[in-house]
């Protein structure tokens, strides 16, 4: 009996200690159910000819959406200012390309909004962010490419809109955990 007890002290224990770093809910008007990082990856840029302080950010997470066991893998991109834009700084374009240097060989991602990639979801809602979203986007991509994302400290990352402008961003916060992301991926197949 009191080997029982401890033993049950101990999971308890164990179970309250573990911090969750992936997000997995089921969207119940459509069934889907989409697993997250805790956070996402922060990317940043300054412009000091408006401002010392404000900057461009982009939001950069690990998605599997499940359908009854078929998998869709996804780059999530948030796209945030807290520059004035259309006052002192002029608009940015919305991004079309994303290109990441993983072991020294680009890689080009095509970026379409959130809701475009998933229209079937009633809750599109998938990180939170300190600062609004101008937009959400995502890129669809492989398990395959994700484990090589996953595997290379990214430092920056360049983007492209749709009239050819590019703007590089560099690391601003670490992010999510994707090795745990991609650990609970692997349990669920």
């Amino acid at each position: 009996m009191r080997l029982a007890a401890v033993t049950g002290l101990v999971l308890i224990g164990a179970c309250a200690s573990e911090t969750r770093v992936v997000h997995e809910r089921l969207d119940e008007a459509s069934g889907i159910t989409v697993r997250a990082g805790g956070e996402p990856m922060v990317f940043a840029r300054t412009e000091t000819q408006y401002s010392r302080s404000g900057r461009d950010y982009l939001y950069f997470g690990p998605v599997e959406t499940n359908r009854q066991g078929v998998r869709e893998y996804y780059l999530w991109v948030g796209v945030a200012t807290t520059l004035d834009r259309g006052y002192l700084a002029p608009p940015g374009e919305q991004p079309e390309k994303v290109f990441v240097d993983v072991a020294g060989e680009p890689m080009e991602l095509v970026l379409k909004p959130w809701r475009e990639r998933e229209p079937g979801l009633h809750d599109p809602r998938v990180y939170g962010t300190p600062v609004r979203l101008g937009a959400e986007l995502a890129a669809r991509i492989t398990l395959d490419q994700l484990r090589r994302l996953a595997s290379e400290p990214l430092q920056s990352l360049r983007v492209v809109d749709h009239d050819g402008h590019e703007r590089a961003y560099y690391r601003w916060h670490e992010g999510s955990d994707w090795p745990s992301f991609l650990a609970a991926v692997a349990r669920g197949e």
